[in-house]
């Protein structure tokens, strides 16, 4: 089974004397799913004005009171959303759905341990287990190019979706097995069996020869066979479907009822989106400072 579920970090809203606080506010991971809302406390705080809503994490070269650096702190609130991903994954697997209280005790139960302890035992079983070398790397690669190229939230769900992919696929892959077979077989895998389009399949091969490379560069793997492996994906153009005029009319001057006055909202952001020819995600995060005399103003 697989339990959907959004988790975001956030600065807590605080007031003093009914003035919003802007400094030194504590960092919240909040996760929901089936209705259910955790909230978790990620131990950080940091000024308002370092922290990047956008991408859910501290804006880079800053620092907090501690003296906790940006790449320290945004190092473990991936940490905190790998592991209760990984948390909600060991429920899947078990086809069941947890009790807040059962996602709280697991995830307190992981992170009781030190960091130093959680680093000896990843050591030893990289000595005691050579055949996850693979996997260990790939975290290894995520955490590093994550924290160097400032990765947003949705950049590291790909990652993983990239690895949840690779164990359906193969748990005990290593470098030496990834040859032109290997590399066929995984790639017929996600068009037949994940039922991936061929630009979904590009891309995560995509992602897989990224970190393939990597690896080679470290000295982890020394088997470059995945250079070779290029084969021809035929994109389908999508059809494009949008709404005339006149339905954008139809739909702007639409009496919504006074129960569902919530739906007024939705509709004037969707009209927004329909009009300035913004993604929602764009509109979501615009500010006062895009809004210009006669145009709207987003830098990527």
């Amino acid at each position: 089974m697989i339990i959907k579920r959004n988790i975001i970090f956030s600065l807590e809203r605080r007031k003093k004397n009914g003035i919003v606080i802007t400094e030194n506010i504590p960092i919240r991971m909040r996760v929901t799913y089936s209705g259910k809302r955790i909230d978790f406390s990620t131990r950080y705080r940091i000024d308002a004005t370092k922290w990047d809503a956008g991408k859910q994490l501290v804006k880079n070269g800053c620092t907090n009171k501690l003296k906790q650096s940006a790449s320290e702190i945004n190092a473990d609130l991936l940490m905190y959303y790998t592991d209760i991903q990984n948390i909600f994954k060991r429920f899947e697997i078990q086809n069941s759905v947890p009790t807040p209280e059962q996602i709280k005790k697991a995830f307190t139960n992981r992170h009781n341990q030190t960091k130093e302890e959680i680093n000896q035992i990843n050591q030893i079983n990289l000595i005691k287990t050579p055949k996850n070398l693979f996997y260990n790397a790939f975290d290894e690669f995520i955490k590093e190019c994550g924290i160097q190229n400032n990765w947003e939230i949705s950049t590291y769900k790909k990652f993983n979706s990239v690895i949840k992919h690779l164990k359906l696929f193969d748990k005990k892959v290593s470098f030496v097995k990834i040859d032109d077979i290997w590399l066929a077989s995984y790639t017929n895998y996600l068009r037949d069996v994940a039922d991936m389009r061929n630009s979904s399949i590009e891309k995560q091969m995509n992602f897989l020869k990224w970190f393939l490379r990597w690896s080679v560069k470290k000295g982890y793997n020394n088997n470059i066979t995945f250079e070779s492996y290029k084969p021809k994906f035929k994109s389908i153009p999508k059809k494009v479907v949008f709404l005339t005029i006149d339905e954008l009319n139809r739909l702007r001057t639409c009496k919504i009822p006074e129960s569902k006055k919530y739906l007024e909202r939705v509709r004037d952001v969707f009209l927004f989106c329909c009009f300035t020819g913004l993604r929602y995600s764009d509109v979501y995060n615009l500010k006062n400072s895009n809004i210009k005399k006669k145009h709207i103003e987003i830098h990527y």
